[in-house]
């Protein structure tokens, strides 16, 4: 919160709402993860903290398809890991489970701007919650091929 707090202040003089315009820690530590140089490091944090910047990324997370392809990667980085870790608990996993690709996406709390990346694997969903805010906490699951199609990606 520290790290925001600058922003957050900045935000407030500009007459906006510093919870809708701050930048998520999580945010701020994959610039600071992107990359070694200063530099770099900088002008990532400088667009994150940018007015028009933010705003461009809360309109995005109200679109689906918007928010599903910004958040892709990540979630694709992020849950391969989850899944690998059921497969070592669970015999059903290794038989769907192959290092696929998630191939669509639907919102998990549209509210809470959460998606759910999946891929259908022999009659079997494989399913990713994920949570921009915090990828690295995914949680898997898997069940009948059936119900909301989401949007492919």
């Amino acid at each position: 919160m520290k790290g925001l707090l600058p922003f957050m202040l900045l935000a407030g003089a500009w007459g906006l709402s510093s919870q809708a315009l701050a930048a998520s820690e999580q945010a701020i530590r994959d610039c600071q993860a992107s990359s070694m140089n200063p530099l770099v490091v900088s002008a990532c944090i400088k667009k994150l903290t940018s007015k028009a910047g933010r705003l461009k990324d809360i309109q995005c997370s109200k679109d689906l398809e918007c928010w599903g392809k910004q958040n892709e990667a990540r979630a694709q980085r992020n849950c391969a890991p989850g899944f690998s870790r059921a497969a070592q608990w669970d015999a059903n996993w290794w038989k769907l489970w192959d290092e696929q690709e998630l191939t669509h996406v639907r919102w998990r709390s549209r509210r809470e701007g959460t998606l759910e990346y999946y891929v259908d694997s022999g009659g079997m969903r494989l399913i990713c919650g994920f949570d921009p805010e915090l990828p690295q906490r995914v949680q898997v699951q898997y069940g009948p091929a059936v119900g909301d199609l989401g949007l492919e990606l």
